[in-house]
């Protein structure tokens, strides 16, 4: 007979007890399928689960924080529980697994472990002085564990002085996404009046109103990959969401306007791109499907006869998906995105990672026509660490579908028509045709190297060569130019030598920089504020109006907001930037920037976990070559006081210019007519 897993044996105290072993092991309890099946469905023990426990029925744990928990416990597997230790394990480093802060509570839940002790439960670690917080933020937020949002509250503010109400829903969605605001009501409800002024003046029902304006960041949400739903804001009116069920980004794609002036592209077309025009449209046209890859140097007109074939086919009706692998790339071409996010690839590539869709067919793309492109003259793809065949092998051409495609192309230079010799001069340089010196130094034409005399103003010279003192109050000036170089470093000095020499008020920004798990300080901010990782923007920005800038991150890609666009001050505040987009098919469009929070993207540089809270902009006098990449600029200044230490950087720094006139080349010898570089040969990756 089966009494119930609590089954008690009440006797009387005798002076003698008599144990019978072989009754007690008769009279154990029975444990049928209904506590079998409780214990196999139920739910499991997590290491964390057990930590609860742990402090419920050990005192002495009570005063040790999880992540420091396995120096004075051992966790038993089998029976899943903390035993204490019975010989001290300094060497055992307990190590909560790391969160983001756009990952909401999840992250919340680690601030807690990392500060809160003794918690009996999930309830206990919300529990603040007898009262229970709703969520896991709120009560960090109720600890002092996490940011305020009065910096936030005050960007909003700073940002209405410019009266331009769609650009403060812009940065409303940015700080959402970006910066995490604790407290989303009072964000909402202090700047709702400010963000609906353009509404208000053709409606004046306020609740018609907050829907338009709920509507309109909602796809602003979509376009940054992001959902409403996933944010405390009021929920929108079923008339005004979307009715149907066509997925959003069929939705997206089929409303992207053709401009009239793509439309007539394909009229101007040379021979060659004619010519690829021509056969890719043919497999869209006969729905064969196809893969075709379009090669042409840098000038030859690639972006040109994308925007042509992205015009025909959406002008047909049919949906045409422009895709590039970094944000400024993609901004060039109309409705234009980043391929991680549109075919949900990983950003960081681990074993057993996949992308987020399944395999419906064994045809190359599912027989969809696809259309590759690129100049394998210019960087290679970058791999952490890797050796120089890695790299090669992370090219294109090693894939298994190269064999399968089409090869397209393009040799005429449409950059430079009116000076040939450049033109052939670019190509022996990515060919690696170019005559070299028994060092493997490549020689450059004495008409664009900047002497580099034994005075030491050489990069003094060079400035002023690119960016004449009396024109750089002119924006349109400053944006036609750049000075490119290898590295960060130089590029700073560069930078800091150029605003200094800049004209208009200043205004200077200093970083809030940080180390997560750092109670005893070991990382001061002093220390802290002299790192510069790379992706990152310095500690001390300063900027002055019309200073040229450049996107560190991308914040909105779908609105030309990417890593690596080009923007102009066009005035700040102490907790938001007014700036406008020079580049791509978006500019002219004014946006608010807001302080955001900022890691390193690789995760071994430090032996801690560094952040930083700053503007996610850097001057953009000069770049980097590598940041360059995909850009024209009229005007390119070369700074190249060390050898290029890549495949194709070279090349591609030479490639962003017109022509002969337009280029400067300052290096670090005091021979003029050399570059002291050796040049890794293009035929490396063919």
């Amino acid at each position: 007979m089966y009494k119930g897993h609590d089954r008690a044996f009440v006797t009387d105290k005798v002076d003698e007890v008599e144990i019978d072993e072989i009754r007690q092991y008769r009279d154990t309890r029975w444990v049928t399928p209904t506590e079998a099946l409780w214990r196999i469905y139920g739910t499991k023990k997590s290491m964390l689960t057990t930590y609860f426990e742990a402090n419920n029925l050990h005192v002495k744990a009570r005063g040790i924080l999880y992540r420091d928990f396995p120096e004075y416990y051992t966790r038993q597997r089998r029976g899943k529980f903390w035993q204490e230790r019975k010989r001290a394990a300094l060497s055992q480093v307990g190590r909560i697994i790391s969160a983001h802060p756009a990952e909401g509570e999840r992250y919340y839940l680690r601030v807690l472990l990392n500060h809160v002790t003794g918690a009996t439960s999930y309830e206990g670690l919300r529990t603040i002085d007898g009262q229970v917080m709703p969520t896991f933020r709120e009560a960090a937020e109720k600890r002092g564990l996490i940011e305020a949002d009065n910096t936030l509250d005050d960007a909003m503010t700073e940002a209405e002085l410019f009266q331009v109400s769609s650009s403060l829903r812009r940065l409303f969605t940015t700080i959402l996404v970006f910066c995490m605001p604790n407290d989303v009501h009072s964000l909402w409800n202090n700047h709702l009046k400010a963000m609906s002024e353009d509404y208000n003046i053709n409606c004046k029902c306020k609740h018609t109103v907050e829907q338009m304006v709920l509507k309109n960041i909602s796809d602003i949400l979509h376009s940054m990959g992001k959902d409403i739903e996933s944010f405390p804001l009021p929920k929108i009116d079923k008339q005004n969401g979307t009715t149907n069920d066509v997925p959003k980004e069929i939705i997206e794609e089929t409303s992207i306007e053709v401009d009239p002036e793509d439309a007539s592209l394909h009229k101007n077309l040379n021979n060659e791109q004619r010519k690829a025009y021509d056969k890719i449209l043919a497999t869209v046209d006969c729905q064969r499907g196809g893969l075709f890859f379009v090669d042409g140097p840098g000038g030859t007109g690639n972006t040109f006869l994308y925007r042509a074939l992205l015009a025909t086919i959406r002008g047909q009706g049919k949906i045409a998906v422009a895709t590039a692998t970094s944000g400024v790339a993609a901004s060039i071409m109309p409705g234009g995105r980043t391929a991680h996010p549109r075919f949900k690839i990983p950003l960081r590539i681990d074993d057993g990672d996949i992308c987020g869709f399944t395999k419906q067919t064994d045809l190359p793309f599912g027989g969809k026509t696809v259309v590759f492109g690129g100049d394998f003259r210019q960087v290679l793809p970058i791999v952490r660490k890797g050796t120089r065949a890695q790299i090669v092998d992370a090219s294109l051409r090693r894939s298994e579908l190269w064999n399968c495609m089409h090869q397209l192309k393009l040799v005429r230079n449409m950059r430079a028509p009116n000076d040939p010799w450049f033109t052939e001069y670019l190509l022996r340089v990515g060919n690696g045709t170019e005559e070299t010196n028994d060092d493997g130094e490549i020689l450059l034409p004495t008409s664009i190297c900047v002497p580099n005399k034994a005075d030491d103003n050489g990069l003094d010279r060079l400035i002023d060569s690119i960016y004449q003192p009396a024109s750089l109050k002119d924006p349109k000036y400053i944006t036609s130019r750049a000075i490119l170089s290898t590295r960060n470093d130089c590029v700073d000095k560069i930078n800091l030598k150029m605003i200094d020499r800049f004209q208009g008020e200043e205004m200077v920004y200093h970083s809030f920089d940080s180390v997560e798990d750092d109670p005893h300080n070991y990382y001061p901010p002093k220390f802290l504020n002299t790192l510069t990782p790379n992706g990152l923007p310095p500690h001390m920005l300063k900027l002055k109006i019309n200073c040229p800038i450049i996107l560190l991150r991308n914040i909105d890609p779908a609105n030309g907001l990417c890593n690596g666009t080009r923007l102009l001050v066009r005035g700040f505040q102490k907790n938001a930037i007014d700036a406008e987009i020079v580049v791509g098919q978006h500019s002219g469009m004014r946006v608010f920037l807001p302080r955001i929070p900022l890691c390193p993207s690789d995760d071994d540089m430090f032996p801690f976990s560094f952040k930083r809270k700053q503007f996610s902009i850097r001057l953009s006098f000069a770049m980097t070559i590598n940041k360059s990449q995909g850009q024209t600029i009229a005007n390119v200044g070369i700074y190249l006081p060390e050898p290029v230490f890549s495949h194709g950087q070279l090349y591609v720094a030479l490639s962003r210019a017109t022509t002969t006139a337009n280029i400067k080349v300052l290096t670090g010898t005091h021979d003029e007519n050399k570059e002291k570089n050796k040049k890794i040969s293009t035929s490396d990756t063919y």
